[in-house]
Protein backbone atom coordinates (compact mmCIF):
# COMPACT_ATOMS: atom_id res chain seq x y z
CA UNK A 1 0.00 0.00 0.00
CA UNK A 2 1.10 3.76 -0.95
CA UNK A 3 1.21 6.30 1.49
CA UNK A 4 0.98 9.52 1.12
CA UNK A 5 2.32 12.64 2.97
CA UNK A 6 0.77 16.23 3.16
CA UNK A 7 3.39 18.20 1.27
CA UNK A 8 4.07 22.05 2.05
CA UNK A 9 1.97 23.34 -1.14
CA UNK A 10 -1.04 20.83 0.02
CA UNK A 11 -0.88 22.38 3.38
CA UNK A 12 -0.71 26.15 1.73
CA UNK A 13 -4.02 24.82 -0.27
CA UNK A 14 -6.00 23.58 2.62
CA UNK A 15 -4.86 26.77 4.39
CA UNK A 16 -6.55 28.88 1.55
CA UNK A 17 -9.61 27.14 1.43
CA UNK A 18 -10.54 26.77 4.72
CA UNK A 19 -9.32 30.69 4.97
CA UNK A 20 -11.84 30.94 1.57
CA UNK A 21 -14.91 29.21 3.56
CA UNK A 22 -14.24 31.41 6.86
CA UNK A 23 -14.38 34.42 4.97
CA UNK A 24 -17.35 33.66 3.26
CA UNK A 25 -18.82 32.57 6.83
CA UNK A 26 -17.99 35.73 7.85
CA UNK A 27 -18.93 37.82 5.20
CA UNK A 28 -22.54 35.74 5.65
CA UNK A 29 -22.99 36.46 9.07
CA UNK A 30 -22.02 40.53 8.21
CA UNK A 31 -24.94 40.55 5.64
CA UNK A 32 -27.45 39.29 7.55
CA UNK A 33 -26.33 41.10 10.63
CA UNK A 34 -26.58 44.08 8.35
CA UNK A 35 -30.29 42.95 7.12
CA UNK A 36 -31.81 42.60 10.41
CA UNK A 37 -30.04 46.08 11.91
CA UNK A 38 -31.70 48.01 8.28
CA UNK A 39 -34.89 46.49 9.04
CA UNK A 40 -35.26 47.37 12.57
CA UNK A 41 -34.17 50.95 11.45
CA UNK A 42 -37.35 50.75 8.74
CA UNK A 43 -39.31 49.15 11.41
CA UNK A 44 -38.97 52.01 13.91
CA UNK A 45 -39.39 54.99 11.11
CA UNK A 46 -41.96 53.18 9.37
CA UNK A 47 -44.03 52.73 13.51
CA UNK A 48 -43.66 56.50 13.78
CA UNK A 49 -45.07 57.41 10.29
CA UNK A 50 -47.77 54.92 10.43
CA UNK A 51 -48.68 56.47 14.22
CA UNK A 52 -48.49 60.30 12.54
CA UNK A 53 -50.83 58.62 10.17
CA UNK A 54 -53.68 57.05 12.05
CA UNK A 55 -53.58 58.66 15.08
CA UNK A 56 -53.12 62.35 13.65
CA UNK A 57 -53.84 62.97 10.01
CA UNK A 58 -56.79 60.82 9.51
CA UNK A 59 -58.91 61.35 12.51
CA UNK A 60 -58.13 65.84 11.47
CA UNK A 61 -58.81 64.71 7.92
CA UNK A 62 -55.21 66.54 7.07
CA UNK A 63 -53.54 65.27 4.19
CA UNK A 64 -49.35 64.05 4.05
CA UNK A 65 -46.39 64.33 2.28
CA UNK A 66 -45.48 62.81 -0.72
CA UNK A 67 -47.32 59.79 -2.01
CA UNK A 68 -48.79 59.01 1.65
CA UNK A 69 -50.39 62.01 0.89
CA UNK A 70 -51.57 60.76 -2.85
CA UNK A 71 -52.76 57.53 -1.14
CA UNK A 72 -54.61 59.84 1.90
CA UNK A 73 -56.34 61.77 -1.07
CA UNK A 74 -57.61 58.50 -2.80
CA UNK A 75 -58.68 57.40 -0.28
CA UNK A 76 -60.71 60.10 1.50
CA UNK A 77 -62.15 60.27 -1.95
CA UNK A 78 -62.76 56.95 -2.56
CA UNK A 79 -62.48 54.72 0.59
CA UNK A 80 -62.61 51.13 -1.06
CA UNK A 81 -59.07 50.43 0.05
CA UNK A 82 -57.23 50.69 3.22
CA UNK A 83 -54.41 53.47 2.69
CA UNK A 84 -51.47 51.20 3.17
CA UNK A 85 -52.94 49.03 0.36
CA UNK A 86 -53.33 52.25 -1.99
CA UNK A 87 -49.43 53.50 -1.00
CA UNK A 88 -48.02 50.24 -1.91
CA UNK A 89 -49.83 50.26 -5.18
CA UNK A 90 -48.61 53.83 -6.18
CA UNK A 91 -45.39 53.02 -5.36
CA UNK A 92 -44.28 50.68 -8.03
CA UNK A 93 -42.94 52.94 -10.94
CA UNK A 94 -41.35 54.95 -8.19
CA UNK A 95 -39.07 52.31 -7.51
CA UNK A 96 -38.30 51.93 -10.85
CA UNK A 97 -36.90 55.66 -10.70
CA UNK A 98 -34.85 54.56 -7.56
CA UNK A 99 -33.32 51.44 -9.38
CA UNK A 100 -32.15 53.98 -12.67
CA UNK A 101 -30.72 56.87 -10.81
CA UNK A 102 -29.73 54.97 -7.31
CA UNK A 103 -28.76 51.82 -6.85
CA UNK A 104 -30.16 48.22 -6.53
CA UNK A 105 -29.35 47.62 -3.01
CA UNK A 106 -31.33 50.82 -2.18
CA UNK A 107 -34.77 49.94 -4.49
CA UNK A 108 -34.28 46.29 -2.50
CA UNK A 109 -34.07 47.99 0.20
CA UNK A 110 -37.02 50.34 -0.03
CA UNK A 111 -38.86 48.03 -1.55
CA UNK A 112 -38.55 46.10 1.31
CA UNK A 113 -39.39 49.31 4.22
CA UNK A 114 -42.11 49.99 1.54
CA UNK A 115 -44.13 46.40 2.16
CA UNK A 116 -43.14 47.24 5.68
CA UNK A 117 -44.37 50.72 6.12
CA UNK A 118 -47.54 49.57 4.55
CA UNK A 119 -48.21 47.05 7.03
CA UNK A 120 -47.53 49.07 9.25
CA UNK A 121 -50.19 51.64 8.26
CA UNK A 122 -52.87 48.98 8.46
CA UNK A 123 -52.11 48.01 12.02
CA UNK A 124 -51.07 50.87 13.78
CA UNK A 125 -53.93 52.19 14.94
CA UNK A 126 -53.21 54.77 17.73
CA UNK A 127 -56.14 57.38 19.15
CA UNK A 128 -53.72 60.52 20.36
CA UNK A 129 -57.16 62.12 21.08
CA UNK A 130 -55.65 65.80 19.80
CA UNK A 131 -58.53 67.69 19.49
CA UNK A 132 -56.37 70.94 18.10
CA UNK A 133 -55.98 70.81 14.83
CA UNK A 134 -52.62 73.21 15.06
CA UNK A 135 -50.74 71.24 17.72
CA UNK A 136 -52.27 67.92 16.25
CA UNK A 137 -50.37 69.18 12.28
CA UNK A 138 -47.15 70.08 14.75
CA UNK A 139 -46.74 66.65 17.00
CA UNK A 140 -47.45 64.70 13.72
CA UNK A 141 -44.49 66.94 12.05
CA UNK A 142 -42.56 65.76 14.75
CA UNK A 143 -43.18 62.48 14.86
CA UNK A 144 -42.88 61.78 11.06
CA UNK A 145 -39.83 64.05 10.77
CA UNK A 146 -38.27 61.78 13.33
CA UNK A 147 -39.21 58.65 12.00
CA UNK A 148 -37.93 59.28 8.40
CA UNK A 149 -34.85 60.56 9.50
CA UNK A 150 -34.48 56.60 11.63
CA UNK A 151 -35.16 55.15 7.82
CA UNK A 152 -32.52 57.53 6.12
CA UNK A 153 -29.91 55.83 8.67
CA UNK A 154 -30.64 52.64 6.31
CA UNK A 155 -29.81 51.38 3.09
CA UNK A 156 -33.30 52.32 1.84
CA UNK A 157 -36.25 54.05 3.26
CA UNK A 158 -40.36 53.72 3.13
CA UNK A 159 -40.47 54.26 -0.81
CA UNK A 160 -42.67 57.19 -1.94
CA UNK A 161 -41.34 60.44 -2.24
CA UNK A 162 -38.89 59.74 -0.22
CA UNK A 163 -37.15 58.09 -3.37
CA UNK A 164 -37.33 60.96 -5.16
CA UNK A 165 -36.01 62.91 -2.06
CA UNK A 166 -33.05 61.66 -2.36
CA UNK A 167 -32.75 61.83 -6.43
CA UNK A 168 -32.54 65.44 -6.04
CA UNK A 169 -30.08 64.69 -3.12
CA UNK A 170 -27.67 62.58 -5.37
CA UNK A 171 -28.04 65.28 -8.54
CA UNK A 172 -28.62 68.96 -7.15
CA UNK A 173 -27.33 68.61 -3.43
CA UNK A 174 -30.05 69.56 -2.23
CA UNK A 175 -30.92 68.61 1.71
CA UNK A 176 -33.63 65.95 2.75
CA UNK A 177 -35.95 68.53 4.02
CA UNK A 178 -35.53 70.93 0.95
CA UNK A 179 -36.20 68.50 -1.16
CA UNK A 180 -39.10 67.31 1.00
CA UNK A 181 -40.63 71.26 1.06
CA UNK A 182 -39.92 71.91 -3.16
CA UNK A 183 -41.91 68.06 -3.86
CA UNK A 184 -45.02 68.15 -1.60
CA UNK A 185 -45.12 72.30 -2.38
CA UNK A 186 -46.52 71.31 -5.81
CA UNK A 187 -48.60 68.45 -4.29
CA UNK A 188 -49.96 71.13 -1.79
CA UNK A 189 -51.18 73.62 -4.80
CA UNK A 190 -52.38 70.65 -6.75
CA UNK A 191 -54.90 69.63 -3.18
CA UNK A 192 -56.45 72.98 -3.37
CA UNK A 193 -58.77 72.29 -6.09
CA UNK A 194 -59.84 69.43 -4.38
CA UNK A 195 -60.01 69.67 -0.37
CA UNK A 196 -60.90 73.23 1.87
CA UNK A 197 -58.31 75.55 1.67
CA UNK A 198 -57.99 75.13 5.99
CA UNK A 199 -56.97 71.32 5.54
CA UNK A 200 -54.20 72.25 3.37
CA UNK A 201 -53.00 75.06 5.73
CA UNK A 202 -52.78 72.59 8.76
CA UNK A 203 -50.92 70.08 6.25
CA UNK A 204 -48.68 72.48 5.47
CA UNK A 205 -47.59 73.23 8.84
CA UNK A 206 -47.08 69.43 9.01
CA UNK A 207 -44.95 69.17 5.96
CA UNK A 208 -43.11 71.71 7.22
CA UNK A 209 -42.58 70.46 10.85
CA UNK A 210 -41.68 67.18 10.00
CA UNK A 211 -38.76 69.00 7.25
CA UNK A 212 -36.96 70.57 10.17
CA UNK A 213 -37.35 67.86 12.05
CA UNK A 214 -35.79 65.29 9.91
CA UNK A 215 -33.11 67.44 8.72
CA UNK A 216 -31.74 68.30 12.72
CA UNK A 217 -32.35 64.31 13.75
CA UNK A 218 -30.46 62.93 10.28
CA UNK A 219 -27.60 65.27 10.32
CA UNK A 220 -27.41 65.65 14.56
CA UNK A 221 -26.92 61.74 14.40
CA UNK A 222 -23.79 62.45 13.41
CA UNK A 223 -22.64 65.90 13.92
CA UNK A 224 -19.37 66.85 12.29
CA UNK A 225 -17.38 69.66 13.42
CA UNK A 226 -14.53 71.68 10.85
CA UNK A 227 -11.46 72.87 12.62
CA UNK A 228 -8.50 75.46 11.91
CA UNK A 229 -5.37 75.60 13.91
CA UNK A 230 -2.40 77.57 13.42
CA UNK A 231 0.26 77.25 15.37
CA UNK A 232 4.26 77.38 15.81
CA UNK A 233 4.42 73.87 17.23
CA UNK A 234 2.32 72.62 14.57
CA UNK A 235 4.49 68.98 14.29
CA UNK A 236 4.19 68.21 17.95
CA UNK A 237 0.20 68.97 17.42
CA UNK A 238 0.34 67.02 14.27
CA UNK A 239 1.76 63.84 15.80
CA UNK A 240 -0.44 63.54 18.62
CA UNK A 241 -3.21 63.92 16.85
CA UNK A 242 -2.44 60.90 14.33
CA UNK A 243 -0.74 58.90 16.93
CA UNK A 244 -2.26 59.33 20.03
CA UNK A 245 -5.75 60.39 19.45
CA UNK A 246 -6.25 58.79 15.51
CA UNK A 247 -7.69 62.21 14.83
CA UNK A 248 -6.95 62.57 10.51
CA UNK A 249 -5.49 66.25 9.88
CA UNK A 250 -4.50 68.31 6.47
CA UNK A 251 -2.11 70.44 6.32
CA UNK A 252 -2.17 73.51 4.43
CA UNK A 253 0.39 76.22 3.81
CA UNK A 254 -0.86 80.18 4.52
CA UNK A 255 0.70 82.97 4.41
CA UNK A 256 -0.08 85.94 6.68
CA UNK A 257 -2.06 89.11 5.73
CA UNK A 258 -0.09 91.29 7.79
CA UNK A 259 3.67 90.01 8.32
CA UNK A 260 3.63 87.75 5.09
CA UNK A 261 5.21 85.06 7.11
CA UNK A 262 4.57 81.19 6.13
CA UNK A 263 2.11 79.26 8.19
CA UNK A 264 1.36 75.76 8.35
CA UNK A 265 -2.42 75.43 8.72
CA UNK A 266 -4.16 72.36 10.13
CA UNK A 267 -7.34 71.41 8.93
CA UNK A 268 -9.41 68.03 10.28
CA UNK A 269 -13.21 67.29 10.28
CA UNK A 270 -13.89 65.67 13.45
CA UNK A 271 -16.84 64.02 15.31
CA UNK A 272 -18.23 66.83 17.75
CA UNK A 273 -17.27 64.37 20.70
CA UNK A 274 -13.78 64.68 20.06
CA UNK A 275 -13.65 68.22 20.02
CA UNK A 276 -12.88 68.88 23.72
CA UNK A 277 -9.66 66.31 23.30
CA UNK A 278 -8.51 68.11 20.31
CA UNK A 279 -8.56 71.45 22.49
CA UNK A 280 -6.61 69.92 25.22
CA UNK A 281 -4.22 68.70 22.55
CA UNK A 282 -3.59 71.66 21.20
CA UNK A 283 -3.51 74.13 24.74
CA UNK A 284 -1.12 71.71 26.13
CA UNK A 285 1.37 72.04 23.49
CA UNK A 286 0.92 76.03 22.38
CA UNK A 287 -1.38 77.61 24.24
CA UNK A 288 -1.12 81.34 21.99
CA UNK A 289 -2.47 78.79 19.47
CA UNK A 290 -5.17 80.13 17.03
CA UNK A 291 -8.29 77.88 16.46
CA UNK A 292 -11.79 78.00 14.82
CA UNK A 293 -13.92 75.58 15.26
CA UNK A 294 -17.15 75.39 12.53
CA UNK A 295 -20.21 73.39 11.90
CA UNK A 296 -19.60 71.15 8.81
CA UNK A 297 -23.18 69.55 7.81
CA UNK A 298 -22.88 67.53 5.08
CA UNK A 299 -19.14 65.23 4.99
CA UNK A 300 -18.61 62.69 2.74
CA UNK A 301 -15.81 60.13 3.94
CA UNK A 302 -14.67 56.92 5.46
CA UNK A 303 -14.35 57.25 9.03
CA UNK A 304 -15.78 60.97 9.77
CA UNK A 305 -18.75 60.84 7.54
CA UNK A 306 -22.07 61.76 8.07
CA UNK A 307 -23.59 60.59 4.24
CA UNK A 308 -26.47 58.19 4.37
CA UNK A 309 -25.57 54.54 3.12
CA UNK A 310 -27.73 55.15 -0.62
Amino acid sequence: MKLSWPTATNKHENASIADSKSYKHFQFKKRLSEFFYNTLLLTVGSALCAVAVNGILIPHHFLSSGLTGIALIIFYKYPVLPVGVFYLLINIPVLLLGWLFISLRFVLYTAWGMIIYSLMLYTMNVDFGITDKLLGAIIAGGITGFGVAVMYRSYGSAGGSEIIFVILNRIFSLTLGTGSVIVNGIIMISSLFLFPLQSVLYTLVFITTSAVVTDKVFLGLAKRQAVLVISSKWQDIVNEMTSNNRLGVTLLKGKGGYLGTEETILYSIIKRENIHSLKKIVSSHDPNAFVAIMDAADVIGENVGNQPHW
